[in-house]
């Protein structure tokens, strides 16, 4: 839930942008957590465990939904993640 969240006010600060009172609030907020890894690091371990538990269940004949589409929703969602993971840290590095 902290990992939503966190990630809840990152959104809200670039959806809002930073002219807005609320986004500028939000962006500060989110910035000054996600500064400390060790804040952050048990919930995206966390996240990431959900993930895998979420997508084996999406694999396994028991799956609820009798879809491909919960497979590809999570597998967009993770390379999602680390595609914005590489392509910031080269960002950064310019």
């Amino acid at each position: 839930m902290f990992m939503i969240a966190l990630c809840a006010l990152s959104a809200t600060a670039r959806l809002l942008g930073e002219q807005h009172e609320l986004g500028f609030f939000a962006g500060r907020i989110a910035k000054g957590v996600w500064r400390y890894p060790e804040v952050t690091r048990r919930s995206l371990q966390a996240a990431w465990f959900a993930w895998a538990v979420a997508f084996a269940v999406a694999l396994s004949p028991l799956d609820p939904i009798p879809s491909l589409w919960d497979e590809v929703a999570l597998g967009a969602l993770a390379l999602g993640v680390l595609w914005h993971r590489l392509f910031a840290a080269r960002r950064v590095g310019h």
